[in-house]
């Protein structure tokens, strides 16, 4: 009898202990192993990633942007000014058109400039202009044309007066309007461009070519 008893006794303390570590007494050690055990992470599956890295700063584009409309010392001008506030700057003349002469030249002075005038004169040419050159040469214009077959024409008919020492001579004209292509980061031609070219009516600003 005493050995049932103690048989039945092992069973109650054994279902009591399992009712026990199922929570049904109460709140739950969670440092008990059974309930860490449940809770354990996959520590395999943890992956360590670095941390974001805020994006590099955009570096500031190089820009060029030209500057027309300037008379040729305005555009001397404004590329100092441009030099000065750490610009890249470089005038681009403008071309002029060709202009065709019909003139006498090779005048080597004054006194022969003077005959020559007075040559025209008992021809009936009165339309001319001398011309004294930087070396003490002279010499006597008696057009200026842009295109180069009215000036021929007007050859044609002095020579029918008899003229024999004009011809036609073609030169090219100093540049008389001008740009400035300034070249430098983005952000300082769109802050400083505005306040460079003020000063300068005319000026107005483009895409470089």
């Amino acid at each position: 009898m005493a050995l049932r008893i103690s048989f039945y006794l092992l069973v109650f303390v054994n279902l009591v202990f399992y009712a026990w570590s199922q929570g049904h007494f109460g709140a739950v050690d969670e440092n008990r192993e059974p309930q860490r055990l449940t809770q354990e992470l996959h520590a395999e599956k943890l992956r360590l990633t670095p941390l974001a890295q805020p994006p590099a700063a955009k570096s500031d584009e190089p820009a060029c942007r030209l500057v027309s409309g300037l008379a040729m010392t305005e555009a001397e001008t404004l590329k100092a000014a441009m030099t000065a506030a750490k610009l890249d700057a470089q005038i681009q003349p403008r071309a002029e058109p060709r202009l065709h002469l019909v003139v006498i030249a090779e005048l080597a002075n004054k006194a022969a400039a003077e005959k020559k005038a007075a040559e025209l004169a008992r021809l009936g040419i009165a339309n001319h202009e001398a011309v004294t050159l930087g070396d003490g040469r002279h010499e006597i214009v008696l057009g200026r044309f842009p295109e180069e077959a009215a000036a021929r024409e007007l050859l044609a008919d002095l020579s029918k007066k008899g003229l024999k020492s004009a011809r036609v001579d073609s030169r090219d004209q100093p540049a008389l309007k001008a740009g400035v292509e300034a070249r430098g980061p983005a952000s300082a031609l769109l802050q400083q461009l505005p306040l460079l070219i003020a000063p300068h009516a005319g000026a107005t600003v483009g895409k470089c070519e």
